[in-house]
């Protein structure tokens, strides 16, 4: 999952030698969560083909959801029958279904291989923050989604500024901060408060790391429930590369980590994809602060544009849901970045073969070997890449 030996090495190098190394290349709280990393990114996933299948057709394919312009709404369903109302994070689970953190209508979603769409928490249009099981919990707003071994899922619920934990079987409870309470105070998870937060990852040692969205900052909860900012300052906007505190960003809305703990954080309002080192360096992967573009090429020379989701493949490459510009960007393990679903600008859904189109994708996870997920508008499409 990692980044490759060569963007190790330009790291090594220093940004003085950044452009000459590319193109040398050709580019309420519970006590212990417990929390275990499902190791989501790798090729296992019970969607992909198995050993000596053919490897899955390229193109746009259907999971769920209603494609055409009066298909909102929430409704569990199959296939085009189902509907969805402003699906964003996705993840896959251990358990063979994809699950939906759907904002519009403060729900929990599972959709099943099949493609069969049930509410698995939260009651449709019924906004609020209280703990229970399934149709009895409410959301305000849950924005991303991560998952753990044991099938836990650990949601950030944005309009309430906490984070929440749904159990397998739909029981919700809040792990961190206070619903309606929009802060930036570290501590333990309780008296801790974060500000629109959106995305959140788990590393191997069951730390949760989350993109407090509406504060600028990266925090860490770690397993004893303990909360951290590690990089950025709460309420200063920017694009500083550095060490922790020194560090800035401008409203981060993913974040994934990598199996050597290095983090990757969607920089949304900078359109610029950032890295965070072990040690808590930060600096700008691909893109430039404030220059909103499709650019494909070396990471110094590509440009993005309000990008909103990352995922990492078994194989290491960083895919991106380039959101303003309704693409799939992929930074691979040569250095470069390059376009693999959609086309830049055009914002509609366009199912069938390559390059299909996407509009304004936000989640996207990896399903199998070869094989990705996204949400659109109304949409859990499935994306093979060539």
């Amino acid at each position: 999952m990692s980044l490759p030996t060569f963007l190790r090495a330009v790291r090594r190098l220093g940004p003085l030698m950044l452009c000459a190394a590319l193109a040398a290349c050709g580019g309420g709280v519970s006590v212990g969560l417990g929390y275990t990393d499902v190791d989501d990114d790798h090729d296992d996933k019970p969607h992909g083909p198995g050993p000596g299948q053919p490897p899955a057709e390229t193109g746009v394919f259907l999971i769920a959801g209603g494609l055409c312009p009066q298909c909102g709404g929430s409704q569990d369903g199959s296939g085009s029958n189902a509907r969805f109302d402003g699906p964003e994070g996705i993840v896959a689970a251990p358990d063979g279904n994809l699950y939906v953190a759907e904002t519009n209508s403060a729900t929990i979603r599972k959709v099943s291989p099949q493609g069969v769409a049930v509410t698995l928490a939260g009651s449709t249009g019924a906004i609020g923050s209280q703990d229970g099981a399934g149709s009895s919990a409410r959301f305000n707003t849950p924005t991303r989604l991560e998952v753990d071994a044991g099938g836990n899922l650990y949601v950030t619920d944005t309009g309430n500024s906490t984070i929440r934990q749904v159990s397998a079987a739909g029981a919700v409870t809040t792990l961190a901060g206070a619903a309606g309470q929009c802060g930036s105070l570290d501590g333990n998870a309780g008296a801790a408060r974060f500000c629109s937060p959106q995305g959140i990852t788990l590393d191997r040692q069951g730390n949760l790391y989350v993109a407090d969205t509406l504060n600028h900052t990266i925090r860490r909860i770690d397993r004893a429930n303990n909360v951290t900012t590690i990089a950025g300052v709460a309420g200063a906007c920017g694009s500083n590369d550095g060490r922790g505190n020194a560090a800035r960003f401008c409203e981060p809305q993913d974040i994934e980590v990598d199996e050597d703990g290095w983090l990757y954080v969607a920089d949304t309002a900078n359109s610029t994809i950032r890295e965070i080192s072990p040690s808590g360096e930060v600096r700008t992967l691909a893109g430039a602060p404030g220059q909103c573009g499709s650019a494909d090429g070396a990471v110094a020379a590509a440009r993005f544009c309000r990008s909103a989701g990352l995922t990492i493949d078994g194989a290491g490459n960083l895919f991106v849901a380039d959101t303003g510009n309704g693409t799939v960007r992929r930074i691979g393990t040569n250095g470069s970045v390059g376009t693999v679903i959609g086309v830049a600008g055009s914002q509609n859904n366009v199912l069938g073969p390559l390059p299909g189109g996407l509009n304004a994708p936000r989640g996207i996870a990896v399903l199998g070997a070869g094989t990705l997920v996204a949400t659109t508008q109304h949409l859990v499409l499935k994306l093979v890449p060539r």
